[in-house]
């Protein structure tokens, strides 16, 4: 490794150490309760916005960083590992969509059976993207882009394990009734019997468009690839950044709305003690 892939390193600590210790399952409560919800996603995601800033930065000054030893890969495992990538990446996009009715979706306070994408992983986007990060590390023949997508795999994987921590603590035995009908590692629970598909979970659908977004994502490898990947970097930072804005928009309109609450009746003055025999 040259220095370029030593700034890649840094940067990516300089992304991962803080997400993953803010979403660290005994110093999260204490914040979110801190902040409120709201703020503490936007603060969260503000962080990863500009981690991801700075390790997109890296990686356009890197000059690759040097080749990295697993470079002459044969071609038989480069298309195993595209298709794992691909397959990856669709899972992550069917799971995104679906994210408002999961467990893990903000302000959700029951659990829902689970459905479509949730009975192949509970953790859809976690392990999809960060197959799909694992497999680029793997592909890439330059030190500096297999440092940023496995660092950026390494995070998915914990954020799957810190998900799982914190809604067992959220909702108790739902959530160990929850867990018992699905699985992380796709297709687990399905394979074993705990779980069955059915016509209203629409899951071909899903697949479906997610084949789609994946397609048109694969037809712009070239302009997201450029600079070792350091666009594709920039456009998940781009994508932090807009989360925290309408995080924090969502917190503001929430305080002004508590503000704009008309005042309640007046509370009734004290009556006057009855009058009775003096004490003692």
């Amino acid at each position: 490794m040259d220095a370029g892939a030593w700034r890649v390193l840094l940067a990516g600590l300089a992304f991962a150490v803080p997400h993953v210790l803010l979403g660290f399952p005994p110093l999260r409560p204490r914040l979110a309760a801190m902040l409120g919800e709201q703020r503490f996603v936007a603060v969260f995601a503000l962080l990863a916005a500009i981690g991801l800033a700075a390790l997109a930065l890296a990686l356009a000054r890197s000059g690759g960083g040097g080749a990295v030893p697993w470079g002459a890969l044969p071609a038989a495992a480069r298309g195993v590992l595209v298709l794992l990538a691909v397959a990856g990446l669709a899972l992550a996009f069917a799971a995104l969509r679906a994210y408002p009715r999961t467990p893990s979706a903000l302000f959700r306070s029951r659990l829902s059976p689970p459905r479509g994408i949730e009975k192949v992983s509970r953790h859809g986007f976690f392990v999809g993207f960060g197959a799909f990060a694992f497999a680029h590390a793997l592909l890439a023949r330059e030190a500096a882009p297999a440092l940023a997508f496995g660092i950026l795999g390494a995070v998915c994987a914990t954020g799957a394990l810190f998900q799982d921590r914190k809604l067992r603590a959220r909702h108790g035995e739902a959530w160990l009734d929850y867990a018992r009908q699905t699985s992380v590692l796709p297709g687990l629970a399905l394979a074993q019997g705990r779980t069955r598909l059915r016509a209203d979970d629409r899951l071909a659908a899903a697949l479906v468009r997610a084949a789609v977004a994946t397609a048109v994502v694969a037809a712009l490898h070239p302009l997201w690839a450029l600079a070792d990947g350091a666009a594709f970097v920039a456009l998940l930072a781009l994508g932090g950044l807009a989360v925290s804005i309408r995080r924090f928009r969502g917190a503001a309109d929430a305080g002004a709305s508590i503000n704009r609450r008309p005042p309640g009746p007046p509370a009734p003055a004290p009556s006057a003690p009855a009058a009775g025999p003096p004490g003692p």
